[in-house]
């Protein structure tokens, strides 16, 4: 999560900032780093009222990603791992492009169904193909669909974006509970060099790695 804020906040213009399905606010203070106005949208009230709590800086509010409406046009909108979980993708970019600023950007990240990790999978046995979804993915993590580089350029497309970038986040070669075991005996330090040698090492193999992502304009 923290990895994908600082990607936006690399990738992001101007001064706004509104984070769709910003939960219970747990990564959306750090957009106050480089964004002097930040709003959180969530649809669940109860998750707002913690991020509230924490951070009264931050204008939180409540909306439904497809069919929010606000009086602001913000520099930068924040889809963070969202697509993959609304009934209608198309609808919610639609919505966020009323949003955005002459000149903003909407980014875009979700997890990449072509990923090392998954390729590896099918290739085991252990998933039947790219597209599986586990029951833990679906009731838990409530996805509905799972999404190539080239599916979420699409979507942004379909929705009348231009996609003005587009790319991938961490060169995951394991599943997660795989590289919490090689970590769990290693100093902060290391960890840290890790991801970072992950995430630099992604940086040229997007079809590769752990999130896809785009950048958009109108």
């Amino acid at each position: 999560g923290l990895i994908q804020t600082r990607e936006t906040i690399r990738l992001g213009r101007g001064q706004s900032l509104l984070d769709i399905g910003c939960g219970i606010g747990q990564y959306t203070p750090n957009f106050l780093e480089r964004f002097s106005y930040v709003t959180g949208l969530d649809s669940s009230e109860d998750c707002l009222a913690v991020a509230k709590k924490n951070n009264d800086i931050i204008n939180y509010v409540t909306g439904d990603a497809e069919s929010f409406s606000l009086d602001y046009l913000y520099d930068t909108i924040n889809l963070n791992m969202i697509l993959e979980h609304v009934n209608d993708p198309v609808k919610v970019l639609i919505n966020c492009k009323k949003h955005l600023a002459d000149e903003g950007v909407i980014i875009c990240q979700v997890p990449n169904s072509n990923s090392i990790t998954r390729r590896l999978g099918v290739i085991m046995g252990v998933i039947d193909s790219i597209n599986h979804m586990s029951e833990k993915e679906i009731s838990f993590f409530g996805h509905q669909r799972t999404y190539t580089l080239s599916t979420l350029s699409r979507d942004c497309e379909n929705a009348g974006l231009s996609v003005i970038e587009k790319g991938g986040l961490v060169y995951k070669p394991l599943p997660n509970e795989e590289l919490l075991k090689i970590s769990s005996n290693k100093s902060k330090d290391w960890i840290d060099k890790f991801l970072s040698a992950l995430l630099e090492f992604g940086r040229d193999k997007p079809e590769d790695c752990a999130v896809s992502y785009t950048v958009c304009t109108h």
